[in-house]
């Protein structure tokens, strides 16, 4: 019986996630409420609360899921061995395509662009976990690999890791948006890899022949 209850207690957490993410997509973080999470499920205001204490909350466990499935997608491409530019590059080319095709893969992404004013006081512990990685995502891939690189030869000694990884996600945030808002008229995987391809090429060692 404690099981069944548990199971559905996590039924009830991802449906109220999804509908969340679904208004806070549609409406804005700032203008969508607890009332409006619970109408859209035929639920009490109440039940929502016994979830979740805070709309907060709800945006925190949204990333931290996100990220979550970041890491397993990263672990299922490198299993064994280290991280190298161009296998991170080529997981978030995968990624990409996900975001695109999948409702849920893009409302998540319009949400965390421009959905949420990160400026806002209550948003500066969510930023601020975002920006330093608090969790293992697509900024601390990037730069792992490439330190990865670095120790082992592949890349120069005297590239900044830190700068290469912000660039990385900067041109793969900004092909995405590109491509949801209808803008980039080309093949999005096509356009990501040659970018990042022009980015290893730029910071490997002369001597490494790895592609």
């Amino acid at each position: 019986m404690a099981r069944r209850r548990k199971e559905d207690a996590e039924k009830t957490r991802a449906r109220i996630l999804a509908s969340a993410l679904a208004l806070f997509a549609k409406k804005g973080y700032e203008r969508t409420t607890f009332t409006d999470i619970a109408a859209r499920l035929k639920m009490t205001k109440g039940a929502v609360y016994w979830h979740f204490a805070s709309k907060e909350a709800l945006l925190v466990e949204l990333v931290r899921l996100a990220l979550e499935k970041f890491r397993r997608q990263l672990d299922e491409l490198m299993p064994l061995g280290e991280l190298t530019f161009p296998s991170v590059a080529e997981m978030m080319v995968r990624t990409a395509r996900q975001v695109v095709e999948d409702t849920r893969g893009t409302a998540f992404f319009k949400l965390m662009k421009c959905q949420i004013k990160w400026s806002e006081a209550s948003m500066a512990k969510v930023r601020e976990d975002l920006l330093a990685n608090a969790q293992f995502g697509p900024i601390q891939a990037f730069r792992d690999a490439v330190r990865a690189d670095i120790a082992a030869g592949r890349a120069r000694a005297e590239v900044d890791a830190d700068e290469v990884a912000v660039v990385a996600i900067a041109i793969w945030d900004g092909l995405v948006q590109a491509r949801i808002d209808h803008f980039l008229v080309r093949d999005l995987e096509q356009t990501l890899r040659h970018a990042y391809e022009a980015i290893w090429n730029r910071i490997r060692a002369k001597e490494s022949g790895n592609g």
